[in-house]
């Protein structure tokens, strides 16, 4: 009775590592010491109408919390620095996720900057049918496609070319079509375009 209660004692909080993870059931084994366990589930941030998902890694250090000791019934919380994956960054004010592929999200809230770093060929899409919004400034380095009618309210500076396929119209004036009255050979001015 006495060892097993021990035992029970014992299997109630554990270090462990990730040691196979079944995706599509969204379970993983760890392995703690002599103990490997059964499929278990890993510990999500919000699993009700707000989902999150992250799938642990093999490998992952993690924390065994076996109710009543019993590791059949047992919970693997992620998330354990170690040798093999040492903290990121040593910022008080930065929160960072850091992806498989280097890809990063990072927030720095001494320098107020909100960054999203992708690995070379990386893409961002937002889909937001109702509309998107940002208020501050732009900069937008490199080629910039828009696909449908834009709408500018206010000046526009273009330092560059700028090239019309169809036809540019300032005013309700035409540059390709309009007209000028007046027009005569030689040294005149023309009258302005209609």
């Amino acid at each position: 009775m006495a060892l097993d209660l021990a035992r029970l004692i014992s299997n109630l909080i554990r270090n462990g590592t990730i040691v196979a993870v079944d995706i599509d059931a969204g379970l993983c084994r760890v392995e703690s010491g002599e103990l490997t366990t059964n499929w278990i589930p890993w510990l999500t941030l919000r699993a009700g109408t707000t989902v999150t998902w992250s799938a642990p890694t093999q490998g992952e250090q993690v924390i065994l919390l076996s109710p009543e000791g019993e590791t059949a019934n047992a919970i693997a919380l992620c998330g354990l620095y170690s040798g093999q994956v040492p903290a990121p960054a040593a910022s008080a004010a930065l929160t960072l996720i850091q992806f498989a592929d280097g890809a990063q999200l990072r927030y720095d809230a001494d320098a107020h900057a909100l960054d999203a770093i992708l690995p070379a060929g990386g893409t961002f899409t937002v889909t937001a049918d109702g509309g998107t919004t940002i208020n501050g400034p732009l900069t937008v380095n490199g080629v910039t496609t828009l696909n449908g009618n834009t709408a500018v309210v206010g000046d526009t500076s273009i330092t560059g070319t700028a090239t019309a396929d169809v036809d540019v119209v300032g005013a309700g004036i035409s540059l390709k079509g309009h007209r000028h009255l007046g027009v005569q050979r030689g040294n005149g001015l023309t009258d302005p375009p209609q």
